[in-house]
């Protein structure tokens, strides 16, 4: 039998030990947009973030995202490509989530055009910017993401949700 007071005296190490478990001890993921990104990368750099966005390319090595929707449309622009936590060093603390949706994106995204939502840790080191109807590179102090560089953001890939997969008619 359980005396009140051994109950109340294990009770502060009960609630330490239950809230290390639960959900909301993860880290804080901000909801934003690519033309969110490109205006103030910074202000996102090394964040979780999630966004929405549709997604190109035939394997994890080559794809990037973009949001083909934004209206109105952006003043500012990057190149954004997802990577899987191993091809980054240092590895982050986190592994992306391969579950059911995930295993739909890849399935889906080799033939048809795929809108989903992507979180993962931001980083960003340029963008474009319009000024006066021209487009000039802003704060390319050092090399981009991807092959030869030429993205100037990528997301370190945590979780896909929310897939919904857009039939391509063949010309």
């Amino acid at each position: 039998m359980i005396h009140w007071c051994s109950f109340l005296a294990l009770a502060p190490l009960l609630n330490g030990v239950l809230s290390d478990a639960q959900p909301g001890n993860e880290a804080v993921v901000i909801k934003t947009t690519l033309c969110e990104l490109a205006q103030d990368p910074a202000a996102f750099n090394g964040k979780m973030v999630r966004i929405r966005a549709s997604a190109l390319g035939w394997t994890i090595k080559d794809l990037w995202i973009d949001d083909f929707a934004q209206k109105p449309a952006c003043t500012a622009w990057m190149g954004v490509v997802l990577v899987l936590p191993e091809q980054v060093k240092p590895k982050p603390e986190f592994d992306t989530v391969r579950d059911a949706s995930f295993q739909q994106f890849f399935d889906d995204v080799r033939s048809m055009k795929v809108e989903a939502a992507f979180e993962g840790r931001f980083e960003g080191v340029y963008t474009w910017k319009q000024q006066r109807r021209v487009w000039i590179v802003s704060t390319q102090d050092q090399k981009g993401f991807g092959k030869k560089g030429r993205y100037g953001g990528r997301i370190v890939l945590h979780r896909i949700s929310d897939v919904v997969a857009h039939y391509i008619p063949r010309r």
